[in-house]
């Protein structure tokens, strides 16, 4: 790419601004032409790059903290500011480590290892609209939780990559995390489905549709056919409030792994239960009996009941296994069924 900016005009100058006769003011002053020519040139080849690189590196130890200053506010916010200056600027200046660090388009990787060794700074890392895969995995690696919703929030980590799954799959138990990943716009269907428990009402509705759509489009069947023997026993350990035995019984009906971890009695995850039983095909009057017996808070208010009969009133069977199964990540939205 051919380059605007002139090599040789630095020489010369870099030069003039080493000589024993340039006054600091006089240095100063060059310094800051040099960083705005530089910011200035509508392309910058490696040459010229190297050259500025060589230039600024040669005299900024001659420059006082208030030309740094001014030198991290001119090339902080440039892409192609060389890492090495920006690294000096950060180093010999407190007050340049916060511009860099707010408004470099990158960080040099001295930088970035700073950051990344205190809990501020990782969080202001999660936030950077320039995160690379490899800082984003670890930051990710400590599992701290306000780390991780600062990624959620941050359209820099797209749904696509892996961080991003790792992402989903931690908010299926951390319903801080699910709700604002939730608010993002570009989820997948296979990102928003395993959420389902922490959407709201109406944000549940639409990954229900989306849900019905998906198995449209994919012509999957999916159906499941209880036995009389199987109601049978699955109202008499509600009866006996053996969750444990009930969760068991869930998992071998829908040919999950045993040790599937259901969890159904833990607060915001009653709803799981609703979905299994309808995913199963048990008629509303059959889930409510199991609703009154299995735990009382499942029962009371009223209003929770209401909602737990209304899931399995309203939402297709397919959908509903569907969505246990995502929210369980037992399968993949019941790929292995398609025709």
């Amino acid at each position: 790419m051919a380059s605007s900016s002139n090599p040789d005009l630095w020489s010369g100058l870099s030069g003039f601004g080493s000589s024993e006769s340039a006054t600091p003011d006089m240095r100063a002053a060059l310094l800051k032409v040099n960083a705005e020519m530089f910011v200035a040139a509508p392309a910058r080849d490696r040459e010229s790059i190297e050259t500025f690189e060589t230039l600024m590196l040669g005299s900024l130890p001659r420059a006082d903290a208030a030309t740094l200053l001014a030198l991290a506010r001119i090339l902080a916010p440039c892409a192609d500011a060389p890492a090495s200056v920006l690294d000096y600027l950060v180093q010999h200046a407190p007050e340049a480590r916060a511009i860099v660090l707010q408004h470099a388009s990158h960080l040099p990787e001295t930088v970035n290892r700073r950051q990344l060794a205190t809990p501020s700074g990782r969080l202001r890392l999660a936030a950077r609209p320039d995160l690379d895969p490899a800082t984003t995995h670890r930051l990710l690696l400590l599992g701290e939780e306000a780390v991780a919703q600062a990624l959620a929030a941050n359209p820099a980590i797209a749904p696509d990559t892996a961080s991003f799954k790792l992402l989903v799959q931690r908010a299926r138990h951390q319903s801080a995390l699910a709700r604002i990943l939730l608010e993002r716009d570009d989820l997948a269907i296979g990102d928003e489905a395993p959420l389902y428990l922490m959407a709201d009402a109406g944000r549940r509705a639409a990954i229900r549709q989306h849900v019905a759509a998906m198995l449209s489009r994919r012509r999957i069947t999916l159906s499941c056919a209880l036995t009389e023997e199987d109601v049978a026993e699955i109202l008499a350990v509600s009866h006996r409030g053996d969750v444990e035995r009930l969760e068991s019984l869930l998992s071998t009906l829908l040919d999950f792994p045993l040790s599937t971890e259901w969890h159904v009695l833990e607060l915001g995850r009653h709803r799981l239960l609703a979905l299994a039983l309808k995913s199963l095909g048990m008629d509303w009057r059959n889930a409510t009996r199991i609703f009154l017996s299995l735990h009382p808070a499942l029962s009371y208010p009223l209003s929770t009941i209401r909602e737990l009969v209304r899931e399995v009133r309203d939402v297709p069977g397919p959908v509903a296994l569907a969505l246990v199964e995502a929210i369980l990540g037992a399968k993949v939205l019941s790929r292995e069924h398609q025709e």
